[in-house]
């Protein structure tokens, strides 16, 4: 990957793009101990220092405006990158976690119940209202997906940063790709465990106009753009 993310400009070759960056937050306690922690979980000294990295590099790209999920570890990850770009954080609810199940709160991932909890999440993926209990499932999910995108489609600023979370980023990259043809199965098989992004990797999007000008759409440019980390912090 380039070392640093693309900079075409919003109005490359006549065409109308509007680009945004979406930032997955620093490694949190979470993400380093395996215990799901919930939305009030910290960086860890490694997510702090990758925050600052990726925030150096976000800097070249002389973004006009920064938003974060108001969750801790994006929250704070956020904060970092506002320092180096030299802009104001907004928090949104549209770019929060995946909402899991209150039951997995505090629990390690590997306890045998917590297992049975997510193996019977994945078995009724693909039905559409079905829910273990308090839990966002699958059409939640895209639901938010889509109105966040909506809600980036009618903001002025070019470029944006939006920094999030590893699940809703791989929603967002369904979405995109396969569109009407999206379901659960294909999402929970296919998206969920093979599409991987490292701690602050780089999702970059384009809003643009189609090749016949007659209506824009979502590009997906690149995909966990890690290149700003060296091989201790992945």
């Amino acid at each position: 990957m380039p070392n640093n993310p693309s900079k075409t400009s919003a109005t490359s070759h006549g065409v109308n793009t509007k680009r945004v960056y979406f930032v997955r937050h620093g490694e949190s306690m979470t993400n380093a101990t395996k215990i799901n922690y919930g939305p009030t979980v910290p960086l860890t000294d490694r997510g702090k220092a990758q925050a600052r990295i990726v925030g150096k590099r976000l800097a070249s790209l002389m973004p006009k405006r920064l938003i974060a999920s108001p969750y801790e570890r994006a929250k704070e990850t956020g904060s970092t990158i506002a320092e180096e770009v030299g802009l104001p954080l907004e928090h949104s609810d549209l770019f929060i976690e995946r909402r899991a199940p209150s039951v997995v709160r505090n629990r390690h991932g590997e306890e045998p119940e917590v297992q049975r909890i997510w193996k019977a999440i994945a078995e009724n993926a693909d039905i559409p209202d079905w829910h273990h209990s308090d839990e966002e499932n699958f059409s939640d999910l895209r639901g938010r997906a889509k109105v966040a995108l909506c809600f980036l489609e009618t903001i002025p600023e070019d470029p944006t940063i939006v920094v999030t979370h590893g699940l809703f980023m791989k929603m967002l990259l369904a979405h995109i790709l396969l569109g009407a043809k999206l379901d659960g199965r294909i999402f929970w098989d296919c998206f969920v465990p093979a599409k991987n992004i490292a701690n602050t990797g780089i999702m970059h999007l384009e809003y643009t106009e189609n090749f016949h000008k007659t209506g824009m759409y979502w590009k997906l440019v690149s995909w966990n753009d890690h290149a700003h980390l060296s091989p201790d912090l992945l």
